[in-house]
């Protein structure tokens, strides 16, 4: 019973002199995104455009130009439009269109909606817009303005 006895005793000398120690497992979270492409697969077209005074010409979603300034001719009326490469959900689309490189013509390009539906991993973007002429000080020309698609999850 004595050789127990010391046994046990050991056993509890050798248990008390280790540390106390304690593991916890950690969870890194993420999400695996497709990454967004944007690509222009169709120009925008105005066609001719009137400068021999003040006026407007839109450009809406289905190749159509409507104002006073529109004219009949010249290459056909086109809307821009974007192939996105995306996850599939929703993504946010916005314009910018700051370009005053052209002198006499404000250009404002517009779109449907600020939410594209992807799906298969694909959506279009059409865009459309406006151009303001002022006539004193627009010169006429082969003109070319450029604008800027952002796409977002």
């Amino acid at each position: 019973m004595k050789k127990r006895l010391l046994t046990t005793a050991a056993s509890v000398l050798f248990f008390a002199g280790q540390s106390a120690a304690e593991q916890a497992t950690g969870t890194a979270q993420f999400k695996l995104v497709q990454p967004i492409t944007v690509t222009e697969t169709t120009v925008m077209e105005f066609g001719n455009i009137d400068i021999s005074a003040d006026g407007n010409c839109t450009l809406d979603y289905a190749n159509a130009v409507t104002g006073a300034a529109c004219l009949a001719g010249g290459n056909a009326a086109a809307s821009g439009v974007f192939a996105i490469t995306a996850n599939d959900g929703n993504v946010n689309v916005t314009l910018s269109g700051a370009d005053t490189s052209v002198a006499g013509v404000t250009f404002t390009p517009s779109i449907a909606s600020s939410t594209v539906t992807v799906s298969s991993n694909t959506a279009t973007v059409v865009v459309g817009g406006s151009i303001d002429v002022v006539a004193a000080s627009a010169t006429s020309g082969d003109q070319t303005i450029s604008y800027t698609v952002d796409v977002v999850y």
